[in-house]
Parts: C-alpha cells; sequence; structure tokens
C-alpha cells in the first residue's frame, strides 16, 4: 500500500503504524557514516525539535527498541554489528534506512559497502538526503508513526 509520508511516497507495512501505538523507540547504528547524518539525528534530541515530546525515543539497547534506524552505507567491520543489533530487536521491528547511503549504499566503493536491504532484507521507511536535515528525519518520523 503506498502511502504519502514526507515529501515522497514510500511503502509502508500495514502493520507497522499500528503497532507502532503512536510511540517509536529505535536504535540507531552508524554503520558507516560521514557523521552528517549523525549530526541531524543529534540535534533531534536537543531542545529546537524534542524528539521525545513526538513519542520517538533512542534508546541505547537493541533489546528495548521498536525498530533499527541505519546510518551511512554499511562497511565491512559493521556489517556484524548491524546484523547483531537487527536480530536482538524484537518482533514486529521497523528498519528506517536514513540519508541516500543507508539507502543506495556508496558508489564509491561498491566492493566493500553494502547498502541497508542488501544486508537486513527489508527496509521499511526510506529518509533520502545527503545528508537529511532534522526538520526532514522529524518529518518522516513523525509521519510514518502516525500514518494509520
Amino acid at each position: 500500500m503506498d502511502k504519502k509520508i514526507g515529501p515522497s511516497v514510500v511503502k509502508v507495512p500495514w502493520a507497522a503504524p499500528a503497532m507502532l501505538q503512536k510511540s517509536l523507540k529505535l536504535r540507531v547504528v552508524d554503520a558507516g557514516d560521514d557523521e552528517g547524518t549523525m549530526a541531524e539525528l543529534y540535534a533531534l534530541e536537543g531542545p529546537q525539535y524534542s524528539l521525545e515530546s513526538y513519542g520517538i525515543f533512542f534508546t541505547a539497547s537493541p533489546k528495548h527498541a521498536d525498530g533499527v534506524v541505519v546510518v551511512g552505507a554499511i562497511t565491512k567491520n559493521m556489517k556484524a554489528a548491524l546484523q547483531s543489533a537487527y536480530d536482538l530487536t524484537p518482533h514486529p521491528k521497523v528498519v528506517i534506512a536514513c540519508g541516500d547511503k543507508a539507502i543506495h549504499g556508496d558508489k564509491r566503493f561498491p566492493e566493500v559497502v553494502w547498502w541497508t536491504k542488501e544486508v537486513l532484507g527489508k527496509v521499511d521507511l526510506e529518509i533520502p538526503g545527503n545528508p537529511p536535515s532534522a526538520k526532514e528525519i522529524l518529518s518522516y518520523l513523525t509521519s510514518f508513526i502516525n500514518n494509520k
């Protein structure tokens, strides 16, 4: 089913918004980012955006998360760590690819990096941009959890 989320249309599984109950706890995995996207995610936790007031939280443990946010193209050394975080996240879980490199990989180094869908087999939400702004990330996340 196609849903309008943020500035573009993405595929949203019918069960994802219903299971989130208007709240979302996410484990962020920096799989090979150049720190641009991570800086924007950190900005979301500040008073300007107040991420938690929207019911969205970053958690240190994948065991307490509803999903995984993948940031950056997945490097050889982070592939196993990302898979471990994904495996430890309880079902049902969401996978969010944040930034162009997480969505498409890094075309400069195709032999040593992967993209999120290639490693985890699914992506529930893609947030495009290089890097996406904090405002864009917040827009996509709030639209995702409020989308019924």
